[in-house]
């Protein structure tokens, strides 16, 4: 069977790409940017270097700033708008580490490969790892900058040719308790004490948003700095209500039961060396502990459970672990990339007398190739389609094939095409020799057995079917005009009879007896009209001898006695219905 395909996106060669976009890697080559400012002129703190080791002075704050920096990667030579951003921040403690760290470099490579922008980040680093109320403000700066980052890219989107709406964060470790915080810590009524004025001497570190550059748009709106979703890599929550309802974000946890750094349930994070005097950090939550807070608020999320990949769970120390990028590349896809629940609109059941069809694919945000089988597409528009099925084929099919505006393909749509014969005319109803209760079901007849319905109107458009509770009776009273009939079946395949002008005779309708008369004539109007009737009679010279109006419920016979003298006279008999003249003559 020959099959005709349309392309309505006229896309470049990535069309072909977008087979696999975001979920393997299909571009060869990764083009980075390094070194982009994102937030300048940034409050932080002073640190001492311990062991390599950066340990805040709290009450430094706000004495010096920095500027902080991403590097960025794009998959070289892809022409899409729309292109979704992770944002991957290192791990260490949040007293060491680097954006340059090789994990994160990997992981931005690969991820830029799969389609997606990508940057791994500065955040500022310094922690006091002596008071667990304090060591949270290094968090929360971490927190802040992440945002930062987000709103980056959301700010400039049309220069890095992203979805503002489709950006993600994820880190290893503290970078992961970043991530979290991102998504979860989002009302500044959250906010630890610590991170506000504490003990008159450490500065408020000001609002989630609150530092850092790109807060507005041009038209002054916020920019906000949460992303659309997180994944942990071995991170943790300092507080476990965080995670509210279904509301929330999706998220992925990929944590190994190993873990000495991070705890895999709870605990205080560095569990090793938790014994050394003055170490003392908060407890915090783990991807298990946060799985079952998710589970049981009906949060979403998923959890990617290890059992010997110690703290590095994601990272052998030389590459990723083969399972990773496909792992989160599917918990993106799924969750956020791919089209939604799709399904195509329109007429499953084709009539054999092919009037046009339309198509629709419910998901608005798609493109969509289509796939058309037995028919060609004479129209095209956003994700609608008109299609003329062509008649003598007996095997037909629409095949759509979606991608999201970021091109994520989703599953083909199928929908097969049953074919279905149209009512046949069994009898012509221009051979009518009464026109009263014309029973419709003698001229046409629906092979498959369906029950057919009718309707029937002049040219004009004016309905003639007159009896609501027997759709198949037909009466007609004038046949000046051409007449249309269409019969239906179940599955609204119909056929036309056209009833050409002709005269109908009344005596189908009504009778005048005796005439010529003596005394009194009748006159039987044997029709069920809807309207009242005038009766006239009327001399050669056109005065009006009699006149009658006669109801509805009075108008199977009328007897007339008035006509005194004899002579030629005109009957005239007229309503909503009908106008018929007779001559009648008095002996």
């Amino acid at each position: 069977m020959k099959k005709i395909i349309l392309n309505i996106l006229l896309l470049t060669s990535i069309i072909s790409l977008a087979q696999n976009r975001y979920l393997t890697e299909i571009f060869p080559n990764v083009t980075s940017s390094n070194n982009v400012v994102f937030s300048t002129n940034i409050p932080t703190i002073k640190t001492t270097n311990l062991f390599g080791n950066r340990i805040a002075n709290e009450e430094s704050f706000g004495q010096v700033s920095t500027t902080l920096k991403m590097d960025i990667y794009q998959p070289t030579g892809d022409t899409n708008l729309k292109r979704p951003v992770i944002i991957f921040a290192f791990g260490g403690g949040f007293v060491n580490g680097s954006r340059t760290e090789a994990s994160m470099v990997k992981l931005c490579q690969s991820f830029a490969k799969r389609g997606f922008v990508t940057a791994s980040i500065d955040y500022r680093l310094g922690m006091n790892i002596n008071d667990e109320e304090l060591s949270k403000r290094a968090v929360y700066r971490g927190i802040q900058d992440g945002r930062s980052a987000v709103r980056f890219f959301r700010k400039n989107a049309a220069t890095y040719k992203v979805d503002g709406g489709k950006i993600f964060i994820s880190g290893h470790s503290a970078g992961g308790f970043l991530a979290l915080h991102n998504v979860f810590l989002d009302k500044d009524s959250e906010r630890p004490a610590s991170t506000r004025l504490f003990m008159s001497t450490r500065p408020d570190l000001g609002g989630l948003d609150g530092i850092g550059d790109n807060k507005t748009y041009a038209n002054g709106a916020l920019v906000s700095g949460k992303a659309n979703g997180a994944v942990a890599l071995a991170g943790a929550l300092g507080n476990i209500t965080y995670i509210e309802n279904s509301s929330d974000v999706p998220v992925a946890f990929f944590h190994s039961s190993d873990d000495n750094t991070v705890p895999y349930n709870s605990g205080e994070p560095f569990s090793t060396l938790s014994w050394l005097p003055g170490f003392n950090l908060p407890i915090v939550y783990g991807g298990n502990a946060l799985t079952n807070r998710a589970t049981a608020v009906g949060a979403p999320k998923e959890l990617n459970p290890y059992k010997n990949r110690g703290h590095n769970v994601h990272f052998d120390g030389s590459n990723l672990y083969t399972d990773i990028a496909p792992k989160i590349s599917q918990f993106l896809y799924s969750r956020f990339l791919a089209p939604g629940t799709l399904r195509i609109e329109g007429n499953p059941i084709v009539c054999n007398t092919c009037p046009p069809e339309t198509y629709i694919l419910n998901e608005n945000s798609t493109k969509t190739d289509w796939i058309v089988n037995g028919g060609k597409i004479i129209e095209s528009k956003n994700n609608t389609i008109t299609i003329q099925w062509n008649k003598d084929d007996s095997q037909k099919s629409i095949v759509a094939n979606s991608y999201s505006n970021q091109l994520a393909k989703g599953e083909n749509i199928n929908l097969n095409i049953v074919n279905n014969i149209a009512p046949v005319v069994t009898k012509d109803l221009n051979a009518l020799t009464s026109f009263k209760n014309i029973n419709l079901n003698d001229y046409f007849h629906d092979i498959e057995g369906t029950p057919m319905t009718y309707r029937a109107y002049s040219v004009g458009g004016k309905e003639l079917l007159n009896d609501e509770n027997n759709n198949n009776l037909l009466s007609l009273t004038s046949l000046n005009q051409e007449v249309i009939v269409e019969a239906k079946d179940a599955n609204n395949c119909k056929t036309i009879q056209k009833i050409s002008p002709k005269s109908i005779s009344t005596n189908d309708f009504i009778v005048v007896s005796p005439n010529p008369f003596s005394s009194e004539f009748t006159i039987k109007l044997d029709y069920d009209f809807k309207s009242e009737t005038t009766l006239e009679i009327l001399d050669l010279n056109g005065r009006i001898i009699v006149t009658k109006t006669i109801s509805t419920s009075d108008l199977e016979a009328v007897t007339i006695n008035e006509i005194k003298n004899s002579g030629i006279y005109i009957l005239k008999v007229r309503n909503n219905e009908l106008e018929f003249e007779q001559k009648i003559i008095k002996k």
